[in-house]
């Protein structure tokens, strides 16, 4: 197990069922179909699923550059990132003992925007052959 980047994002409850090694991260991204993000504007907090990819060491968000997300996170607002990934439910004969067995990713930062048209498009390719496989071909 690699060690976290800083004692303030570690995982506290059964801290030996984290993880922090780059390879289990990018396949919990990669697996992912929806994020959540959290951003704060003017005081108010804000967490909204978003559509995501992976391209290297970096996450892409898709989105309306209208929106309040990205103009939030176009600004330089930190923002945190969640994927997660339901493996089931524990069920057991008492209500408060169960539990969910779940995989998920938590990345804190700031966005950065993407200007250049062709990477744009990269991006975008990568964003609908995360999402459908094979997608790509058959849209304009």
């Amino acid at each position: 197990m690699t060690e976290p980047p800083s004692d303030r994002t570690t995982v506290k409850r059964k801290p030996q069922r984290a993880d922090y090694d780059r390879a289990t991260i990018d396949k919990i991204l990669d697996e992912g179909l929806i994020c959540h993000v959290g951003f704060s504007v003017d005081g108010q907090t804000f967490v909204l699923p978003m559509i995501h990819v992976r391209v290297g060491d970096k996450v892409y968000l898709h989105g309306s550059p209208g929106s309040r997300t990205l103009q939030a996170l176009a600004r330089g607002a930190e923002a945190c990132l969640c994927v997660t990934l339901l493996d089931g439910l524990v069920l057991a004969r008492s209500a408060m003992h169960h539990s969910m067995n779940y995989r998920s990713v938590v990345l804190f930062g700031r966005a950065s925007v993407v200007d250049d048209p062709i990477e744009k498009l990269e991006i975008l390719r990568a964003l609908m052959e995360h999402l459908v496989p094979g997608r790509w071909a058959d849209v304009r």
